[in-house]
């Protein structure tokens, strides 16, 4: 059973790491799954992964620094969570 969450959740975006694209999970969620940048759905690329808590202020503001990102995305109160700084796919 355990492998059958694993195989669920395999393009969760924690799983992302940088270079990867990340579209919006549904269009009623605000989470984003990574896809494949050669896909017509790939709406962002990771150009920095940084572990921690990241409220949307502070989440922008370390972007800010981050050469090339336009965006960005944070997933707090997971368990695992992270900011990707993100550009245009």
């Amino acid at each position: 059973m355990a492998l059958v969450g694993w195989w669920a959740s395999r393009d969760d975006a924690e799983t992302a790491a940088v270079g990867d694209c990340l579209k919006p999970a549904s269009s009623s969620s605000d989470r984003m799954e990574v896809v494949d940048c050669s896909s017509s759905e790939a709406e962002v690329k990771v150009v920095k992964k940084i572990d921690g808590h990241y409220t949307q202020f502070t989440a922008e503001a370390e972007c800010r620094k981050v050469e090339g990102a336009t965006g960005f995305y944070a997933e707090t109160g997971k368990g695992t969570e992270f900011l990707f700084c993100t550009k245009s796919a």
